[in-house]
């Protein structure tokens, strides 16, 4: 199986419709999905419908709550919350529901699992061995992956007793897993990456070659401000893409 996995979409059609680009040409059998479909960008619905006709097995992320139940965004950020407000006020009733129903964590077709922040705390922030570890210490399959940090990068499960290594990957790189250990990965954000690189990422996961590949794709950033700033979103949500922050 190929497995196309996508995380913090924030509601960037833009760079979402740019990562499906590029994807057109790679042979890809399911979609997934890690959280955060909306909130920040200026596209909910449009996001929230092309995820669901991809088919794609999605898990819920903060903003996604947050969206449906706008009590859960009093720990945002000033321009996170207003962000999250407007698109609670945008949103189809239909996309609600999908928001609601989707599940903190999910074993897909028992090879692989996906959660958003960590496997026992989807809002928990994966930014060190340590916090890997969380999540590690209670996988039933060899490999995770997880969003929330906007950071793409990935951990490798020790065997004796350390804490698992980390291995940033800001311009994408290509992970062989195998050899008995175990794998949490992060394929960074499509719609607002925050690793110092400005362009959308994601990652395509082959569990018969055993391959992880974190590629980038450079969107319009342009036009996604610019819808942005005619929504009346914060301008400092949307002045942050150029720089990958």
């Amino acid at each position: 199986m190929r497995y196309a996995v996508l995380s913090d979409i924030h509601s960037n059609l833009v760079a979402l419709e740019a990562v499906l680009a590029d994807l057109a040409d790679q042979p890809i059998d399911r979609y997934l999905c890690l959280g955060d479909i909306v909130g920040y960008g200026a596209r909910p619905n449009q996001c929230c419908d092309v995820i669901r006709e991809l088919g794609a097995m999605s898990v819920r992320g903060n903003h996604d709550e947050a969206a449906v139940d706008v009590i859960k965004a009093e720990w945002f950020t000033a321009p996170a919350r207003a962000c999250i407000l407007w698109t609670a006020e945008q949103l189809r009733d239909d996309n609600v529901e999908m928001l609601r129903s989707l599940p903190p964590v999910e074993v897909v077709d028992d090879r692989v699992t996906i959660c958003h922040g960590s496997i026992p705390d989807p809002d928990h922030y994966t930014v060190s061995p340590a916090d890997a570890l969380i999540s590690l210490a209670v996988m039933s399959t060899s490999i995770a992956f997880f969003g929330h940090t906007h950071y793409s990068e990935w951990f490798i499960g020790s065997d004796d007793g350390r804490l698992p290594s980390e291995h940033p990957t800001p311009a994408g790189g290509r992970l062989r897993t195998g050899n008995g250990h175990l794998y949490l990965v992060n394929p960074g954000a499509v719609g607002q990456p925050r690793d110092g690189n400005e362009l959308a990422s994601y990652a395509v996961y082959d569990d018969e070659a055993g391959e992880v590949t974190i590629r980038r794709v450079s969107y319009d950033i342009a036009k996604t401000a610019q819808q942005m700033k005619d929504a009346g979103l914060p301008e400092a949500m949307y002045a942050r893409l150029w720089l990958g922050v």
